[in-house]
């Protein structure tokens, strides 16, 4: 007899990708934090220094343009499934560091509302 439900089976499969997952966290950790922390400084420093780059004439709509072109390609280059293994690092490392710019610009969002 086979006292396997279908419930434990999934909750099975689940256990072995969050453990998965927790092993390739576990393997990075560090230098994704860097990367994360890197994007935060820059997030804040883009909010601080947009008055200077105003000089050279991008203008606010071509500036926001070119962020949100720039999110839109790392999240395509991250999560698309046919990613070579060795890319798929850099990927996330750069996955990493927009969500830094990202928590940077919304920490900045704060500051200027308050």
């Amino acid at each position: 007899m086979n006292y396997l439900t279908r419930f434990y089976f999934y909750f099975n499969n689940i256990i072995k990708y969050l453990n998965q997952k927790i092993f390739k966290l576990k393997k990075n950790f560090l230098l994704l934090l860097f990367f994360l922390f890197f994007g935060f400084l820059t997030g804040n420093l883009f909010g601080t220094l947009i008055e200077n780059i105003k000089f050279i004439y991008l203008g606010n709509t071509l500036l926001i343009i070119i962020i949100i072109l720039m999110n839109e390609f790392i999240n395509f280059f991250t999560y698309n499934t046919k990613n070579s293994l060795n890319l798929f690092k850099l990927y996330s490392f750069l996955n990493a560091f927009k969500i830094g710019i990202l928590l940077g610009f919304f920490i900045d969002s704060y500051k200027v509302g308050s």
